[in-house]
C-alpha cells in the first residue's frame, strides 16, 4: 500500500510585514501563518496523511524568540504523537553559516523526539518503515558549500555555479549508487533550481545561494524530489522523477499576491507516485493600480476615490474575497504637476476605513514630459506662439490673471536675448 504525504516548506513564521497589532505583542501576520499551517495539520488528521516533509525556511529569522519556537513545536510534537512521521530538512533562514552555532529545530534532534527527524546534513540518507512499506529519504540542506567544499570558489559567478552543480551531482549520485534499487526514494530539499521562476525569495535572502541544474536532479532512483526555498509553486518535471517546489503555503508579500498558495498531497510506492497541489485559504492581497492625468484635475479626488471604488469591486468580483479582509496596496501613476494635488491623507483615510491593512501608497510618476507636450508645438514653432500654448494647456496657468501681460514681458524678454 502507497504511503500517502504531505509536502510543505517555507512557512517563514515570524513575517510581521503588513500586520495589524494584536494583543498579545506577535502581530496579525504572525496568527495568519500559524493559522495556514494549522489547516494543514487539519487535512493530515482529516485524511490519514503518514508523513509530514517540510523542506526548510521554518521561520523568518535564524534565532526565533521564544514565544515562536514554542508555537512551532508544540504543533509539531502533536501531530507526531497522532503517529505522523515529521521530517524537517532545515533551509537558509533555519541554519547558521557556521557549523558551531545550532540550528532553530535542533532541539527535536538534542531531545530525540520520537517521529520527528531532523536531516541536517548534506546528502544524508534514511529509510523509513511506515505500515510495513519502506521509504528512503536523502536530504540536501541548505548548501554553504564554504563548509564542505575544499577548493578555492572561483571569483566569477559562471565559474561559481559550475564548481556547484557538478559537486552536487557527484554527492547525489555517489548516495544513489550505493543504495538499493527497490525502496521508493524522495529527495527532500532546500536549494535553487536554474530553470525555476523566482519570487519574494530574493528580497529576504539569507546566505550566498547556488543554482543547480534540474539535470542535475533526474536521476532514475529518485520518484519525487520535493523542494523548498522557491515561494511560488510550480512543477519543473512531471515524472521519473517528479521534481517540484511545493511553494510557501502563505503570502511574504506582493509579489506573491496572484499566485496559489497551497501544499502537495502526495502518495508514493514501489511501482507508484502521484501528488496534487491541495489549496489552502490565506489572506488576501489586493494591489489597487490607478492612473490619474492632465485632463482628469478638475475634482481630482473624487475621480481618484471612484477608481479606486472601481477597482475594489473588480477585485471583489474577480477573486471572491472581501476588501474588508485583505491587505491592500495602492499604486497612483501619475504627472509630477499632478502629484502635488493629491491629497495622500484623505486618500489613506478612505482605503484604512474599508480594508484590514493598507501598506503605504505608492505614486509613480509616468512621463513628466507629458505635463509640457503640446501637440500644436514643436521645435519649429514660434517661441512666442509656443509660448502662449503652453499657458493655454497648462493646468497650471491656464487660469492665470493678465495673460496678454504675461505674453508681453515674454516677448521683451525674448527680443533682449536676440539682440545680444
Amino acid at each position: 500500500m502507497a504511503i500517502k504525504g504531505v509536502h510543505t516548506a517555507d512557512l517563514h513564521f515570524g513575517v510581521t510585514t503588513y500586520s495589524r497589532e494584536t494583543p498579545d505583542g506577535l502581530g496579525s501576520r504572525v496568527h495568519d501563518f500559524f493559522k495556514t499551517f494549522d489547516r494543514i495539520l487539519q487535512f493530515i488528521r482529516e485524511n490519514g496523511i503518514d508523513l509530514l516533509l517540510i523542506t526548510g525556511d521554518i521561520f523568518k529569522d535564524r534565532e526565533p524568540n521564544s514565544t515562536l519556537r514554542n508555537m512551532f513545536y508544540k504543533r509539531v510534537v502533536d501531530i507526531s504523537k497522532e503517529g505522523v512521521l515529521v521530517i524537517i530538512i532545515p533551509g537558509n533562514h533555519d541554519m547558521h553559516p557556521f557549523e558551531t552555532k545550532d540550528h532553530s529545530v535542533k532541539v527535536f534532534e538534542i531531545f530525540d523526539q520520537p517521529n520527528i527527524v531532523v536531516m541536517d546534513k548534506p546528502f544524508e540518507i534514511k529509510e523509513f518503515e511506515i505500515r510495513g512499506e519502506k521509504l528512503r529519504i536523502v536530504a540536501v540542506p541548505y548548501l554553504y558549500l564554504e563548509r564542505f567544499v575544499d577548493e578555492t570558489f572561483p571569483q566569477k559567478t559562471e565559474e561559481f555555479d559550475m564548481v556547484a552543480a557538478n559537486f552536487f551531482e557527484k554527492k547525489l549520485n555517489q548516495v544513489l549508487d550505493s543504495s538499493e534499487d527497490n525502496i521508493p526514494t524522495i529527495l527532500a530539499g532546500h536549494f535553487t533550481v536554474v530553470e525555476a521562476q523566482i519570487g519574494s525569495e530574493r528580497a529576504i535572502m539569507l546566505g550566498k545561494d547556488i543554482k543547480v541544474p534540474l539535470s542535475c536532479l533526474l536521476n532514475p532512483k529518485l520518484k519525487f524530489v520535493a523542494l523548498g526555498h522557491i515561494h511560488k509553486p510550480q512543477i519543473l518535471h512531471a515524472a521519473n522523477p517528479t521534481v517540484l517546489y511545493c511553494g510557501s503555503p502563505d503570502r511574504i508579500d506582493f509579489s506573491e499576491a496572484n499566485d496559489s498558495k497551497g501544499f502537495v498531497v502526495f502518495e508514493i510506492g514501489k511501482d507508484s507516485f502521484r501528488f496534487e497541489f491541495q489549496p489552502v485559504k490565506v489572506r488576501p492581497f489586493c494591489q489597487l493600480e490607478i492612473e490619474v492625468f492632465e485632463d482628469q484635475v478638475e475634482n481630482l479626488t473624487k475621480k481618484i476615490l471612484d477608481k479606486i471604488e472601481e477597482r475594489i469591486q473588480m477585485f471583489e468580483q474577480n477573486t471572491s474575497s472581501s476588501i474588508q479582509v485583505s491587505v491592500v496596496k495602492l499604486i497612483i501613476k501619475t504627472q509630477s504637476l499632478i502629484k502635488e494635488k493629491i491629497d495622500v491623507g484623505l486618500v489613506e483615510r478612505f482605503l484604512r476605513d474599508r480594508c484590514f491593512v493598507l501598506a503605504p501608497i505608492e505614486i509613480e510618476v509616468v512621463d513628466s514630459k507629458k505635463d509640457f507636450r503640446i501637440a500644436e508645438v514643436d521645435e519649429k514653432s514660434d517661441p512666442v506662439y509656443a509660448f502662449e500654448k503652453f499657458l493655454s494647456a497648462s493646468q497650471k496657468y491656464r487660469g492665470i490673471e493678465n495673460k496678454d501681460k504675461v505674453v508681453s514681458e515674454f516677448k521683451k524678454l525674448l527680443y533682449e536675448v536676440q539682440e545680444k
